[in-house]
């Protein structure tokens, strides 16, 4: 007979079982989410079917994004709400699965310092996404702009199409220069309100409109104070043309969450 499969959403500590207990979460699948206790630890889980996470089915899925999709949304959402239930989460990536409550309680057990010290870094603590993006670029108005675009016009075809060349590639580099500044600036304004700022990697494509994307660490209670930063950052000077947003607050994946870690036997 098959050992049933849990789904690990977070680790918490023990004295938050009955608050997480008393909301009546559901999970991923509309699965009842219950708190399986192993000292001062606690899993966050739902049982979910072997036919779709055992682990290459869920290998094979993890590509289909409308599978994907509502599953990681369920996760999500069930992590938001343990963030107002317990004073500390430790979140997991989607697809931590493991065998059975043993399966979970052996992890709880195997790294109970471990979570000890995540558990105490991120205490009171939140995490939140400020994001800049251009919303569109202001007219070019610069000197060397200016005198392309009068060279353009008075010459022969030929040339008026390299000067073209150029002018994209002088826009280009003031575009770059401009979405340093803004990044600079949001980086120094964060910093102040922030424990731990992570600027995540962006693809560098001219054309997206993705700038900037940072990860913050800080306490509960200067989200008012973070939100105001945010407010001014998207109405300064510097940053005309771009859209300055903030969300949150979220258990900290980036600063003390855990990878997701596929099927593990007991």
């Amino acid at each position: 007979m098959s050992v049933e499969l849990r789904y690990l959403y977070a680790v918490a500590r023990a004295s938050a079982a009955g608050a997480i207990a008393r909301a009546q979460l559901r999970g991923i699948g509309g699965g009842t989410v219950e708190v399986i206790v192993e000292s001062d630890l606690l899993g966050v889980t739902s049982v979910v079917p072997a036919a779709e996470y055992e682990e290459q089915p869920l290998n094979d899925r993890l590509q289909d994004l409308d599978w994907l999709a509502p599953r990681a949304a369920a996760h999500q959402e069930v992590n938001g709400k343990l963030l107002d239930l317990a004073d500390a989460v430790i979140p997991l990536a989607f697809g931590a699965i493991y065998r059975g409550t043993e399966g979970v309680r052996e992890l709880l057990r195997g790294r109970a310092g471990d979570f000890a010290d995540r558990l105490g870094s991120v205490e009171g603590r939140a995490e939140w996404i400020v994001s800049i993006e251009r919303e569109g670029f202001p007219a070019a108005s610069g000197d060397a702009i200016r005198a392309l675009d009068a060279e353009i016009s008075a010459a022969a075809p030929g040339r008026a199409f390299l000067l073209g060349k150029r002018r994209e590639e002088v826009l280009r580099e003031e575009r770059r220069m401009r979405d340093a500044a803004v990044a600079e600036e949001a980086w120094a304004a964060i910093e102040s309100i922030a424990e731990r700022v992570y600027r995540e990697p962006l693809i560098d494509d001219p054309t997206a409109a993705a700038v900037a994307r940072f990860s913050v660490l800080a306490h509960r209670d200067r989200e008012v104070e973070l939100g105001d930063v945010v407010r001014r950052l998207g109405a300064t000077g510097v940053s005309s043309g771009y859209r300055v947003r903030l969300s949150g607050p979220w258990p900290a994946y980036r600063f003390g969450g855990l990878p997701s870690e596929r099927v593990a036997s007991a």
